[in-house]
């Protein structure tokens, strides 16, 4: 049976990782042994624009964030914000990829199969959300901290009723 106290990759092993993918135009920096930044172009699909991308990996067991830099986003939602991101103050537009409270990413787990594969996926989600209006790449993420806040008292109304679902809970019975 293997240790549940796996370390984590070092940015060294992450780098090699990452060489070993060998896209197209795919530049590798190391920010003064702190953070690795993988610049990369990907597109989901064959008739869809290229993304440039900026995958920034940090040591231990901190995620990897996804940064889509070019094109602007917002730009082709046309002032609607997508789905699934996270506000931030740098360049480009911070990709919600997983649910980091289910675990869905471990430090042990390649980029490759999950933060890279998991961008190409979260493209095509946005394209389609582009045409359709509608996000169909599921997930869960609220739009503020007062909603989530409320999510989570009404799921407690639920779960104390011993319901399931949130059908018969009303948004009346939470009180902020």
């Amino acid at each position: 049976m293997q240790s549940p106290y796996v370390s984590a990759p070092t940015l060294s092993q992450r780098r090699l990782e990452l060489e070993r993918l060998d896209l197209p135009g795919a530049t590798i920096h190391s920010r003064s042994g702190r953070e690795l930044q993988y610049r990369f172009s990907v597109s989901p699909g064959e008739f869809s624009r290229f993304y440039d991308c900026l995958l920034s990996v940090r040591p231990g067991f901190v995620a990897p964030d996804i940064f889509v830099l070019r094109p602007d986003l917002s730009i082709l939602s046309g002032g609607r914000r997508p789905p699934h991101i996270y506000t931030h103050k740098g360049r480009g537009t911070r990709l919600c990829l997983f649910l980091p409270k289910r675990r869905e990413w471990m430090p042990q787990m390649k980029l490759a199969d999950t933060h890279l594969a998991w961008t190409v996926e979260w493209l095509g989600y946005f394209e389609e959300w582009l045409l359709t209006g509608e996000w169909a790449g599921g997930g869960y993420h609220p739009t503020s901290h007062r909603r989530a806040a409320k999510m989570c008292a009404l799921v407690s109304i639920a779960r104390s009723r011993g319901q399931r679902s949130l059908n018969r809970v009303t948004t009346s019975e939470f009180v902020p």
